[in-house]
């Protein structure tokens, strides 16, 4: 959260944002998040979080993790930023064992294994587009999947939106590696 407010001047209820050092980290009230979305502490610092706040930590970031996971398995409309600059929406899925994020592309499905993501980042990565788009939606609504030196642009309707698309894949993808050490292994595996 920003520390102005829109006159631009400080926010007089900073001081009730920032947490004491010593304490917990303070949780992001349920009462601001939309209905379905649950919420993770903000954390300022995790070296200063004690064994059960972690434990905690890691237990909400599974259960958003899990309920991002069962809602893509059934499917879910993204905006593509095709090459040419164009936006085409289209229905994205991960397949029941988690291995793969597809896509439905003029009928046809096309799949991104999760072993083949170099990695998953906030914002637009622009490289092999055939000409840059004269407007595009704010970058923080935007995240990339590099995969095998290709770029998959997506855009998403809100920041909150796109930030649990990345977090949750870069979760999973992180899964998938461990659960299958033998294909991440090689000179390609340290590349994120």
């Amino acid at each position: 959260m920003s520390m102005f407010c829109c006159d631009g001047g400080p926010c007089k209820n900073g001081s009730k944002l920032r947490s004491d050092t010593s304490g917990p980290a303070p949780i992001v009230p349920e009462g601001n998040q939309s209905r379905g979305q649950q919420s993770l502490p903000m954390l300022q610092d995790w070296d200063k979080l004690g064994a059960r706040e972690k434990e905690q930590v890691q237990e909400k970031l599974e259960s958003i993790v899990n309920a991002f996971a069962r809602e893509l398995t059934r499917g879910k409309v993204f905006m593509k930023l095709g090459r040419n600059g164009r936006l085409f929406y289209r229905l994205c899925t991960l397949d029941k064992q988690l291995t793969a994020f597809s896509m439905h592309i003029k009928g046809a499905i096309v799949e991104y294994p999760f072993s083949n993501m170099q990695h998953i980042s906030f914002g637009y990565d622009l490289t092999d587009f055939t000409h840059i788009p004269v407007s595009l939606p704010s970058d923080a609504l935007a995240a990339v999947i590099v995969m095998d030196n290709r770029r998959m642009n997506l855009v998403f309707s809100s920041p909150m939106e796109r930030d649990e698309f990345v977090t949750c894949m870069l979760v999973l993808k992180e899964r998938h590696r461990r659960s299958n050490p033998e294909g991440s292994a090689g000179p390609s595996a340290d590349r994120r």
